[in-house]
């Protein structure tokens, strides 16, 4: 699944220190690495889908190329980047976020 955000096209746009990644079919994919890290690994200016596509190679959901396609009963990977779907950074502190609504709370 290519990131969201089209305004982030590689690692050197990324707009985090901390890349995370997560899946919607398996909750226990998830992991973080540090965007710097991951630029020496494979480029700063390697595209972001291909970076998702080199850590998940052994997702057992992800198509084999050669391989016959599945349908859509079929479940295909669904790596992503979580930090780009969000509209402020992830590790914002709590002061900084502004206050919330609790609905049930005290009237």
């Amino acid at each position: 699944m290519p990131p969201r955000r089209p305004e982030v096209p590689c690692l050197a746009a990324y707009p985090f220190i901390v890349v995370r990644l997560a899946c919607t079919l398996c909750p226990h994919r998830s992991g973080s690495y540090r965007l710097a890290r991951l630029a020496a690994k494979f480029g700063p200016e390697t595209p972001l889908a291909d970076v998702l596509e080199r850590i998940a190679l052994d997702c057992p959901w992800r198509e084999r190329p050669g391989a016959r396609r599945g349908n859509q009963y079929v479940p295909r990977c669904q790596a992503h980047f979580p930090d780009l779907d969000r509209a402020g950074p992830p590790d914002l502190p709590p002061g900084m976020g502004g206050l919330r609504l609790i609905r049930g709370g005290k009237r």
